[in-house]
């Protein structure tokens, strides 16, 4: 009986040693997870940094098409999470990037089929540029959208927006439209 009962206590104590390993591991992945400081995006607490990001220096002309217009509405879409302004889709998935507790940068993105998702806006705050957080967000955002099935991905910029028309290309998207309002690029999964 001893033997069994040295057994039956080994083999939970070794069961008891695996659960501790795992809990810990599962730490350290939510650690290493979160560590990048990029989270979703929460309306009551982040909505107000966002509004003032897009409205912050030349953000909203990069926003917008009609620089003027007044009727574009950046809380309907992120109330709603939603690619439209028209419909409430909750369809956008919204991240935010924190540093020291600071919004730095933020991504939209959406579903426009099952296989082709939409890159809708990545905006950096202008204090924090020139420190890889638009190649950090980007790079975020592309590899979320394949892990959800993309296998292209849409993005528009302004075609005076040089730089981020670099970025884009130097992560591998290709440009295939321009006009006086827009640059389009797509990237398919087969090129990465």
């Amino acid at each position: 009986m001893k033997q069994g009962g040295t057994m039956r206590w080994w083999n939970s104590f070794i069961v008891v040693l695996l659960l501790v390993a795992l809990s810990f591991s599962g730490i350290f992945i939510f650690y290493k997870r979160s560590s990048d400081g990029i989270r979703d995006f929460v309306f009551e607490k982040d909505f107000e940094k966002i509004d003032k990001l897009f409205h912050k220096g030349q953000n909203w002309y990069w926003l917008i098409s009609d620089y003027s217009s007044k009727t574009y509405s950046i809380d309907f879409m992120l109330r709603y999470r939603s690619s439209s302004q028209y419909e409430k889709r909750y369809d956008l998935v919204l991240k935010v990037l924190e540093i020291d507790g600071d919004v730095a940068g933020f991504l939209a993105y959406y579903p426009k089929s099952l296989y082709t998702w939409q890159l809708l806006f990545l905006v950096v705050d202008q204090d924090y540029r020139k420190k890889g957080i638009a190649k950090k967000l980007l790079k975020y955002a592309v590899a979320d959208m394949v892990n959800r099935g993309a296998i292209k991905i849409d993005l528009v910029t302004r075609p005076v927006n040089v730089k981020a028309k670099a970025l884009y290309s130097q992560f591998g998207f290709k440009q295939i439209d321009e006009d006086n309002d827009f640059a389009s690029f797509t990237l398919h999964k087969s090129w990465q």
